[in-house]
């Protein structure tokens, strides 16, 4: 169990079986993947990215980005998963701004460029899942609605899908509309039944802080940085190899797996957003992975019975792995399109 943190006509078939890809927003493609990241990404942040960062809940350190167009009009709000940082979406960020949208990216608490809580700054932990949500609820009140864009919009990733439902159940009229790409609804627990996991979890977080600070999970550890071919996030070879080689250049934000105590939140955060879901006004698309190996697809689904995911039930991008923003371009692209056509009718 290793975490790392609109329409389907979008695809047509070559009659050779491969897949070509209808592309109306001219998103970049995995061709230009090598050279955006070598010279048009390094300019465009170095341009247009604003970084800083606030004190959140008991002082900790939550860094974040901000790229203003010229009148901050239309905004989005990218929420990231867990291990992750915003630096690992500048090549989204491109697109979306090529859209004309001001952007706001935060890292959370205790990943990316955010301060660590514990002392092994590997260890993926939160003292408690609400934390995220108040962390990102003081971003907009702090950040981004002083710059009173008329319209903010939330494109939330894995963790951040399950922040981001927290956060709308508890304030829908912050946001115009949202996108939940692989949200964190449930974690795949690889068969182990749901009450087991917790119970170990549990054990292990109540014995392991008798010795010292919270310890690992069952399976977890420090950072690895695996090969492309044991990935289960992307089908991109150049989208995989550029952010691990962002992790090189910049091992701060590396982060390895996750404590019992994070588990224990994070199976507690999907069971509560699934439970509160009706509260959610805000129009809402959940796009799901269909191979996600790292979340749960059925919680997506009862997620969606009960929120009133656009379509009734999550927009399935078949054959992709978790990472739909990250994924090779016949899943990117469809997952991308469907989000900016969202977006567009608000």
């Amino acid at each position: 169990m290793k975490f790392n943190c609109l329409p389907l006509l979008a695809l047509t078939l070559f009659s050779a079986g491969a897949f070509a890809v209808n592309n109306p927003y001219q998103l970049t493609t995995e061709a230009e993947v090598p050279a955006l990241h070598q010279q048009t990404l390094p300019d465009f942040w170095r341009d247009h990215a604003v970084e800083g960062e606030f004190k959140g809940k008991d002082g900790v350190s939550i860094r974040y980005a901000a790229l203003r167009q010229a009148k901050v009009d239309r905004a989005i709000l990218i929420v990231n998963g867990r291990v992750e940082s915003y630096l690992k979406y500048q090549e989204l960020a491109w697109d979306l701004w090529r859209q004309g949208y001001s952007l706001y990216l935060i890292d959370h608490r205790g990943q990316g460029l955010s301060g660590r809580l514990l002392a092994d700054p590997e260890k993926g932990y939160v003292a408690g899942f609400d934390d995220y949500v108040v962390d990102l609820k003081q971003f907009h009140d702090e950040v981004i609605a002083q710059d009173k864009p008329a319209k903010l919009f939330l494109l939330a990733h894995s963790m951040g899908g399950a922040i981001s439902a927290r956060y709308l159940e508890r304030w829908p009229d912050d946001i115009e509309a949202a996108v939940l790409s692989s949200p964190m609804m449930g974690i795949n627990l690889g068969g182990l039944p749901k009450w087991l996991a917790k119970g170990l979890a549990a054990t292990m977080d109540t014995v392991g802080s008798w010795w010292g600070e919270p310890p690992y999970g069952p399976s977890q550890g420090g950072y690895v940085s695996h090969e492309f071919a044991d990935n289960g996030l992307t089908h991109s070879e150049p989208r995989y190899q550029s952010f691990r080689q962002l992790y090189e250049q910049r091992p701060q934000i590396k982060l390895g797996g996750v404590t019992a105590h994070w588990i224990r939140e994070g199976i507690g955060a999907g069971d509560a957003a699934i439970a509160d879901a009706d509260r959610i006004k805000t129009p809402l698309l959940l796009i799901q992975a269909g191979n996600d190996g790292i979340v749960d697809n059925l919680a997506q689904d009862a997620f969606c019975a009960k929120a009133r995911c656009e379509g009734g039930k999550p927009l399935r991008i078949e054959g992709a792995w978790h990472e739909l923003f990250v994924e090779a371009d016949p899943q990117r692209i469809p997952a991308l399109t469907a989000t900016l056509d969202f977006f567009a009718r608000f």
